[in-house]
């Protein structure tokens, strides 16, 4: 059975490529999670502080998360940028993207874990949920079918011009 036969004609973006796994999207929110919550922070118009003093105990937490979350920024752009006529490093970056949010991910929980050995800085049961959380997803998206079938592909243009049948063709 084609690999392509268990999804309907809507599974599929304008350019016939099988829309992406929302797994992606989850592991950018847990790599950009830092951002995320610095920007819910600052749309906080009586406290600023106080959402990110919640979630981070020390300030140099969530600049560690700020930092860690570069990878994902990168992998953001690949994403975004996943178009027909993407440039050459957005088309060599794509099919590597587990490999990469993988990296980003061990780099992520490795600094966070060397944060709390070596420091005491930070939350036990909190970075144990997160390290759940990273690896989980790191498994979700290597068994995700979809995921696998997105990585094989990438958008190309198609022409969607009407062709001039010819009068020996119509009969």
């Amino acid at each position: 059975m084609h690999p392509l036969a268990n999804y309907s004609i809507n599974d599929f973006d304008k350019h016939n490529c099988l829309k992406l796994s929302f797994i992606f999207y989850f592991i950018l929110a847990f790599l950009l999670r830092g951002y995320a919550i610095g920007i819910m922070s600052l749309s906080n118009l009586r406290d600023k502080l106080s959402l990110i003093q919640w979630v981070y105990s020390d300030s140099s937490l969530f600049y560690l998360s700020l930092a860690t979350g570069i990878p994902g920024l990168i992998l953001l752009i690949v994403i975004f940028a996943r178009k027909p006529k993407a440039s050459h490093w957005i088309q060599t970056l794509w099919p590597k993207f587990l490999l990469l949010s993988s990296i980003a991910i061990c780099v992520d929980l490795s600094f966070y874990w060397g944060q709390k050995l070596l420091f005491g800085q930070g939350k036990l049961n909190w970075l144990i949920v997160q390290t759940i959380i990273g690896i989980g997803l790191l498994v979700l998206a290597k068994k995700s079918k979809r995921a696998q079938i997105n990585l094989e592909e990438f958008p190309q243009e198609i022409d969607d011009t009407p062709r001039k049948v010819r009068p020996e063709q119509a009969k």
